[in-house]
């Protein structure tokens, strides 16, 4: 058994790879299915991003490649995979996890999104049957350990979160922020805070667009904006100054020939657009318009690292405590194939135990008190009992996984 993790992020490849690897929430059920159906994984967590597509598994041994050749038949990509991938394994796996998951991976060092994102996957495989023991003691204690490190570290306190980058750009494009308008696609919790900074650097309007509209409504009530309807977007472009987009759609949400449309009706008008959707939700070709200023989640980076040597001091600080307990996490983990015997080996001890009561009570003709008392006695001795042995035998689980290859 071995745990694993196989992946491509931003730092291994281009936003135009990525958005090819995603894996959209409409068809996410289809790949836990096809997934699952490989006798050789046995539990699995897919991580899909605007920054990173990641696949936890645990799989039998000897076949280290089989996530990775699933991601590229899955979605029929053809090119070299091999220098765009990443694979850790065992105890590499469990730090990658954790450091993952406490932001100390993200493009925005320490950002708190990618926890409730992976959170969000968990929920979402625990939901498609690909949690079992292994995953749900692991990703329990990965969720401990990463509030442990936002609380022990100062790692969320520096401005250089996404929305701040977008704003940053923003005041370099329009010296006064003062009278401008905003376009939000997509009513997700980082075009929210993207929105909320705008506002707060002077931005005067909003206008909410989602495929729920009862969503775009919740949404524009807390800007005091306006709600509108996926297909009302053309017309309300022309009122707007700044579009960021965070929805996720099959084809452009607005394309070149929409905003030369609209630019022949007002040539002085400049657009600021940032794409933070994966895929991408906005024609790139866009970029090449005098009067647009397009820039995606990748764009966002150098200006993001600008600001981050402060959390750079304080990251050290988390990998140092993620350091100090995935040791303890993966020796637990070893032994989790076991974990199907103990509970066996528990209700069998349960089911003997009442019976033994129930033979006595007849023969006996205790009281309910009696009985009760005896319940009670004999379930604590039955506990300390097994609580010795499944000590005994995970030291001897972990003595044995400790020659073999690491789970």
């Amino acid at each position: 058994m071995l745990f694993t993790v196989t992946g491509i992020n931003f730092k291994t490849a281009p936003i135009e790879i990525r958005e090819l690897l995603s894996f959209h929430k409409e068809e996410i059920s289809e790949a836990y299915k096809l997934l699952l159906a490989k006798e050789e994984v046995y539990e699995t967590v897919i991580l899909s991003t605007c920054n990173r597509v990641e696949i936890y598994a645990i799989i039998k041994d000897g076949h280290e490649n089989i996530i990775k050749e699933f991601i590229r038949d899955y979605h029929k990509y053809s090119n070299e995979l091999d220098k765009l991938v990443y694979k850790n394994h065992g105890i590499d796996a469990v730090r990658h996890l954790c450091i993952v998951a406490s932001g100390l991976d993200s493009m925005v060092l320490g950002e708190p999104q990618i926890f409730g994102q992976v959170k969000e996957a968990f929920a979402e495989a625990q939901k498609n049957g690909a949690v079992k023991h292994a995953f749900d003691y692991l990703f329990t204690q990965v969720f401990s350990l990463v509030k442990k490190v936002r609380t022990k570290t100062h790692i969320g306190e520096k401005n250089v979160s996404v929305s701040y980058a977008v704003v940053k750009l923003a005041s370099q494009i329009y010296p006064q922020l003062n009278n401008k308008r905003v376009m939000i696609l997509g009513a997700g919790e980082m075009g929210e805070l993207t929105v909320r900074n705008l506002l707060d650097s002077g931005v005067t309007g909003v206008i909410v667009a989602n495929r729920t509209f009862q969503r775009a409504v919740a949404l524009a009530e807390k800007f005091n904006g306006t709600p509108i309807m996926i297909h009302e977007i053309l017309e309300y472009i022309n009122k707007v100054d700044i579009i960021i987009s965070s929805i996720t759609t099959a084809e452009y949400i607005i394309t070149r020939s929409n905003l030369i449309e609209l630019s022949e009706k007002d040539r002085k008008k400049t657009y600021f657009i940032v794409d933070i959707s994966v895929p991408r939700s906005i024609d790139p070709e866009i970029s090449i318009m005098e009067n647009v200023h397009l820039y995606n989640v990748d764009d966002l980076q150098e200006v993001v690292n600008s600001n981050s040597e402060a959390r750079k001091r304080e990251a050290q600080k988390g990998y140092e405590i993620i350091e100090s307990r995935v040791g303890h996490i993966i020796d637990h983990l070893r032994s989790c194939d076991i974990i199907p015997t103990l509970i066996s080996i528990r209700n069998k001890a349960e089911e003997i135990r009442k019976d033994g009561i129930l033979k006595t009570s007849d023969e006996l003709k205790i009281s309910e008190i009696e009985k009760e008392m005896i319940d009670n006695m004999t379930k604590t001795m039955v506990n300390k009992i097994l609580y010795h042995s499944e000590v005994k035998l995970r030291e001897y689980s972990n003595t044995i996984n400790f020659h073999k290859k690491d789970i």
